[in-house]
């Protein structure tokens, strides 16, 4: 069966149809990486269209042992191709059959680098996946389009708190303030010994009552912090609590936009892997989910790491006080993506109190 994919300017693009049928409406993101079953059950992904730039999406098959969740979470999926006969051991189904077990729909057959270039010289932001025979309500569809926000405030999040890892064992108790955050978190600071619990977002009031964390983390997850000012508000109380705050992805935006940063709309978004990343002094190469940029630091914000390829603000602190945020995410190996780094910077604060000097 045909499919389209229904740009928000009035564009369609044709394809074939995969995944599950029907409609589906919401923010188109282009992602330069290979894992699609990770982007999929990523609660960040929440909203999300996803364009996938690799020649061939689903080659290694639907592994449990990715998925960043218990479900997957995003609205639609675009691809060259989606590989009906994957090759690996650990695959389970096919990466078709997981889209349509979960009513996910999905077109193939897309020309993503070309897409891209049509998203980023247009700007485009929303679009829709239509598999449905027949179908003949574009003119209402645009409409729906148009009006769709994705700034729906933090789908995946706890409702009340959860805790990860051994009690008797921890080497350190931190928070982490839920703004739906993936799995990869708790895996590795778990494996450093380190306890989690999970609160419902930004609830310093929970976390002066609970008390006896060593330090707060505020990780990525789907939202913008421009249309939910409460958010802000109470990030800004986690800073004046003097506890060490550490945030990444999402929750670089939502410290940054406490502290005073500025931000804007990127025009070719840091979305996939092996973006390069520097201090100065070390290249990382990182994993990354976003489409802003910091363009104003306030005084008294140092800069600890930049794009190397574009020059952007990758990661900053706040002097003199125990707060620091990265824009790049974490990775399941603490070699790789500066997931080392990440976690070296919120050891420092835990033990120092700052990242001065």
């Amino acid at each position: 069966m045909q499919a389209t994919l229904f740009l928000e300017d009035g564009t369609k693009i044709p394809g074939a149809a995969a995944g599950a049928p029907g409609v589906a409406i919401g923010e188109l993101t282009i992602y330069a990486g290979h894992d699609p079953v990770r982007r999929l059950t990523d609660p960040a992904s929440a909203g999300q269209i996803c364009a996938f730039t690799q020649p061939s999406a689903g080659h290694w098959g639907v592994n449990t042992e990715h998925c960043e969740s218990g479900s997957p979470w995003m609205r639609g999926f675009v691809a060259r191709e989606i590989c009906a006969a994957p090759s690996n051991w650990r695959s389970a189904e096919t990466l078709d059959y997981y889209l349509r077990r979960n009513l996910i729909t999905a077109i193939e057959g897309i020309d993503v680098p070309a897409l891209q270039k049509t998203v980023e010289e247009k700007q485009i932001k929303r679009c829709a996946v239509v598999s449905s025979a027949g179908f003949s309500g574009w003119d209402a569809l645009l409409g729906q389009i148009k009006a769709y926000r994705f700034d729906k405030l933090f789908p995946a999040a706890v409702k009340a708190p959860a805790s990860f890892g051994s009690v008797k064992n921890a080497a350190a108790h931190v928070a982490v303030c839920d703004f739906g955050s993936s799995h990869a978190l708790t895996r590795l600071l778990n494996t450093m010994r380190v306890r989690v619990t999970l609160l419902p977002p930004y609830d310093a009031a929970t976390i002066l009552a609970r008390g006896g964390y060593d330090g707060v983390i505020l990780p990525d997850g789907a939202g913008e912090p421009r249309s939910h000012p409460g958010v802000t508000a109470g990030v800004r109380d986690l800073i004046a609590l003097g506890i060490p705050l550490f945030g990444y992805g999402l929750g670089f935006r939502y410290i940054g936009a406490a502290l005073g940063v500025r931000f804007s709309a990127m025009r070719s978004p840091h979305r996939g892997a092996w973006f390069p990343v520097t201090d100065g002094k070390t290249l990382l190469y990182t994993w990354q989910l976003h489409s802003q940029t910091p363009i104003h630091l306030p005084e008294g914000i140092r800069v600890l790491y930049r794009n190397a390829a574009d020059g952007t603000t990758e990661g900053f602190a706040a002097e003199g006080k125990p707060v620091a945020a990265v824009h790049f995410l974490p990775c399941s190996d603490l070699r790789l993506g500066g997931t080392g780094e990440m976690l070296s910077l919120l050891f420092s604060m835990m033990k120092g109190g700052s990242l001065n000097g």
